[in-house]
């Protein structure tokens, strides 16, 4: 039986040394699937300080599915898998981060009657980053899921299908966006705090690495 089993459990060994160039870039693919499997790590932890500073329940419970969403993108990195699966959870955690950006808007909401900004205060940071996270996935502020940019609530044809993959592989069209916090973001960017901006300019960078 053993030896019956020894050629498959060689093959690969094999074939990568017939072919030195698959071979390169076998390991390439490797060591960057175990890079980005750290930067999970990394990440994971700094949404986890996040969730603890949180006070609202609906929040955490969304930051702490974001931070389950990232283990298991990294074990799957871990495992040098960056297919079909490995990029559901990279989704995942968007989506997630943008419902957590949302929520976190509507609770200052409610803390602020109609929600309107002070005199001198500008926009909030729950808006600010609600705001990013939107243009992150590609839509334009107050695009619901499924919309194309530019429809009225309504009008869309999709539904919320096609939001994974428009958070992913970019704009209908097979053109790639990039996903990164804009540096002439306006208010939007400077109302966030420091440490949402340094975690998703970071997730975002892994993200493009993962798509290319």
């Amino acid at each position: 039986m053993m030896k019956s089993l020894l050629p498959l459990l060689l093959a690969p060994a094999m074939v990568m040394a017939d072919d030195p160039e698959l071979a390169k870039k076998i390991s390439r693919h490797q060591e960057g699937s175990r890079t980005l499997s750290d930067e999970q790590d990394e990440l994971a932890a700094d949404v986890q300080q996040l969730t603890i500073e949180q006070t609202s329940p609906k929040v955490i419970e969304l930051f702490e599915a974001v931070e389950d969403a990232m283990d298991e993108a990294s074990e799957l990195l871990y495992e040098h898998d960056t297919g079909g699966p490995t990029i559901a959870a990279e989704t995942d955690v968007i989506e997630k981060i943008f419902e957590a950006a949302k929520a976190k808007q509507q609770e200052q909401q409610q803390q602020q009657g109609e929600g309107e900004p002070q005199d001198g205060q500008g926009q909030s940071p729950g808006s600010a980053m609600l705001e990013m996270m939107e243009r992150m996935l590609g839509r334009e502020p107050g695009q619901q899921p499924g919309q194309q940019p530019g429809e009225q609530a309504g009008q869309g044809s999709g539904g919320d299908s096609q939001a994974p993959n428009e958070g992913i592989d970019g704009a209908s069209g097979g053109k790639v966006e990039e996903r990164t916090v804009p540096k002439g973001a306006g208010t939007a960017g400077k109302s966030l705090p420091r440490e949402y901006l340094d975690a998703l300019k970071a997730y975002n960078q892994g993200a493009e690495k993962l798509t290319r």
